[in-house]
């Protein structure tokens, strides 16, 4: 492993993409996870970059090339990309804008009750 503690990925091919939840769920009469914390992983070229970001909806489509930063995290195990540097373009080479961009102040830790009273729960 080299001693570079950051790097820049240029107009790289995206393998895969997934989103997972940080935050614990809310069911849909709560507001649900539309706005909530996930971590997003791109694949490029065998190797795994990520970051978090609100919401599940994909900043990169398979096929799409991409520019970004990242640093690795205390342990060397994660190359976190820094979202505000995250350009996407398609096929056609257009850049395009995806992803719920806004920032979060902090993350949700409280989990969700069920609808009933104490007394009924215990019941």
């Amino acid at each position: 492993m080299s001693d570079e503690q950051s790097g820049r990925v240029d107009g790289a091919m995206v393998d895969g993409y997934t989103t997972l939840l940080v935050e614990p769920s809310r069911p849909p009469s709560r507001g649900g996870n539309t706005s909530a914390m996930h971590s997003h992983r791109l694949t490029i070229a065998g190797v795994a970059y990520s970051f978090l970001a609100r919401g599940a909806k994909k900043w990169v489509f398979k096929g799409d090339s991409v520019s970004f930063d990242w640093h690795w995290d205390a342990s060397r195990c994660y190359r976190n990309i820094q979202p505000a540097t995250l350009v996407t373009q398609d096929r056609s080479g257009s850049e395009i804008v995806r992803g719920d961009r806004r920032s979060k102040p902090k993350l949700r830790t409280a989990i969700s009750r069920m609808p009933a009273s104490g007394r009924e729960q215990r019941g």
